[in-house]
Parts: structure tokens; sequence; C-alpha cells
């Protein structure tokens, strides 16, 4: 049951995360409104939530690189969200 539980979780907070990713503003801008860095922060919190779930689920799988989201503005600086 514990099992099924978090299998769950994981699917429910990939979709919740897809859904992010896709509407999220990534237009390049001079300012980042406090909703967008919310929905960054959400996002990359998310991901290593998830993450954790996975390596819980499956201890034996490979690793890859976690990707996480971040704000780039007009002078291409980026500024990394950390959570």
């Amino acid at each position: 049951m514990s099992r099924e539980l978090l299998e769950n979780s994981v699917e429910s907070l990939i979709t919740v995360c897809n859904d992010i990713y896709r509407h999220i503003d990534r237009s390049e801008r001079e300012e980042i409104s406090d909703v967008d860095f919310e929905l960054v922060k959400t996002f990359n919190a998310l991901v290593a939530i998830n993450q954790r779930n996975i390596d819980v689920l499956y201890p034996n799988r490979k690793k890859g690189e976690v990707k996480t989201l971040a704000f780039r503005n007009v002078r291409k600086d980026i500024k990394e969200v950390s959570v």
C-alpha cells in the first residue's frame, strides 16, 4: 500500500511539474514577477522531492542529472532559483 501511494505521489508531482513547465513565462525581461519566481521555486522544490521519491522506489536505477528552472534576463544573466 505504501509503495503504491508513493508511486501515485510521483505521478501526481510529475503532472504538476509538467503543467508549470509548459505554462511558465520564459521570455527574457528586466524584472521577474513574484508569482513567476514562486512558480519556478515551487517547480524546483517539487523536482527535488520527486527525485528523492524515485530514488527510494528504484534504488538501483542509473541516476541522471536533475534539471531545474532558472531565469535569464535581457542581459543574458542567469538567475538560479534555489529551493
